[in-house]
């Protein structure tokens, strides 16, 4: 075996472990992410057509029961993770209401610095720890004085910088918490006599990733983001037509990892400074791909309930949410998800060319495609139509295995 063939078959095998996680983590959620997708979509056409005004108390009801899943999704991710990492699910899902708690979430919108410049201000404060006598006062230099060796001005726990990240709709910091989790569980479970491993494991474990996640993993979940955000800014300046079609490509994998919010203050201050935005058309080619091979798969699947799931999806990703499409039909059948990501790539690629734009932030779907309206709008369309009817084609002409009727009925149980 060549040294080429070798190395294509470790990327290879590297690129199924990864989406069999993806899927294992997201797969037992699917039928609640078509479901409330469903309720998303009623909920923006309702809006969108001023049925329900803005602002009233049934629009914050109707608001809360499309939007409350997602925004609570670190939970429920919580729980996937656990039984994926064999450990305890209840443990994890503590942990995730411990993040997503109301006023964690608020301490974390309060003025300082964010991501990991927290972690920078740690690393900071324990080189000066390290620089002081053995005799105690070490300790109390490192609880009580980062802010004054980092130049910390945040939110702390005990005087370690926490890094302002929302963990409402986060997706990457649970993931690496419940990680991590399941070897602190381990180290419980050696420690503690057996009559009493249930009742001091749990605390132990909330005890010691409550303050490893605020402190470290969360940061580098917002780093991440960032990381890639800055990317995008350095790939559109030095070509459109590239930026267009790797933002087309990747996009449903930035979904997945919950990388997305990295993205969106770019496309916001976009607007705010440039009076327009370039990012959130490319993302709308991505997921009007997604779309068009959901609705492929409808149209060959020959399992009448995967039929409806896919068809559903579909449709719920021409209203920008495409996680019931990602996640419930194209990852779980790999195929139409290449063809996805090429279609996406492609119609990313012509939108980046004409230098497609948006004078204000909207998330891409057929309900807001009047925000996108402008000198540019006709190849707007025009690319969406590509992306869509590309994926839908390259989708029939490839297939896919088919779901069997027994692997639905399993995941719906």
């Amino acid at each position: 075996m060549s040294a080429t063939t070798s190395l294509y078959m470790r990327l290879k095998s590297f690129a199924d472990g990864a989406i069999d996680l993806l899927s294992a983590l997201f797969l037992p959620i699917i039928a609640l992410l078509v479901s409330t997708g469903i309720l998303k979509g009623i909920f923006i056409l309702l809006t969108v057509n001023h049925l329900v005004p803005e602002g009233s108390s049934t629009y914050v009801i109707l608001n809360a029961m499309s939007d409350a899943f997602f925004y609570f999704i670190p939970v429920f991710l919580a729980y996937t993770a656990a039984k994926r990492f064999n450990t305890d699910p209840f443990t994890a899902m503590l942990l995730a209401c411990v993040l997503v708690y109301p006023d964690v979430t608020q301490l974390m919108k309060a003025p300082g610095a964010g991501g990991m410049e927290s972690v920078e201000a740690l690393v900071q404060s324990l080189a000066a720890t390290m620089g002081q006598s053995g005799d105690g006062s070490a300790v109390a230099t490192m609880f009580g004085h980062v802010g004054g060796a980092g130049g910390w001005q945040g939110p702390d726990l005990f005087g370690w910088p926490m890094g302002q990240v929302m963990y409402p709709s986060s997706v990457i910091p649970i993931l690496l918490a419940v990680y991590c989790l399941q070897y602190v569980e381990k180290l419980g479970k050696k420690i503690f006599p057996e009559a009493v491993r249930g009742l001091f494991t749990p605390p132990l474990c909330i005890i010691v990733m409550t303050p490893f996640t605020l402190v470290i993993l969360g940061p580098i979940g917002t780093w991440l983001g960032a990381l890639l955000g800055g990317g995008y800014e350095l790939v559109y300046g030095l070509s459109p037509l590239i930026a267009g079609f790797i933002v087309g490509t990747v996009q449903p994998f930035i979904g997945m990892l919950g990388l997305q919010w990295g993205f969106f203050p770019i496309a916001i201050n976009n607007v705010a400074v440039y009076g327009f935005d370039t990012l959130m058309p490319l993302f709308g080619t991505a997921m009007f791909a997604q779309a068009g091979a959901a609705l492929a798969v409808a149209v060959r699947s020959k399992n009448k309930v995967f039929k409806t799931e896919a068809f559903s999806a579909g449709l719920i990703a021409l209203l920008g949410v495409t996680e019931p499409a990602v996640f419930g039909v194209t990852l779980r059948l790999k195929r139409p998800m290449v063809c996805a990501c090429v279609a996406g790539g492609l119609g990313g690629a012509l939108a980046g060319f004409f230098k497609v734009s948006a004078p204000s932030f909207a998330i891409p779907a057929v309900t807001t495609l009047p925000v996108f309206m402008g000198p540019s709008f006709m190849w707007y369309l025009t690319a969406l139509g590509i992306a869509f009817g590309l994926s839908f084609v390259l989708t029939l002409i490839v297939g896919f295995k088919d779901i069997k009727y027994s692997e639905v009925t399993m995941i719906e149980e």
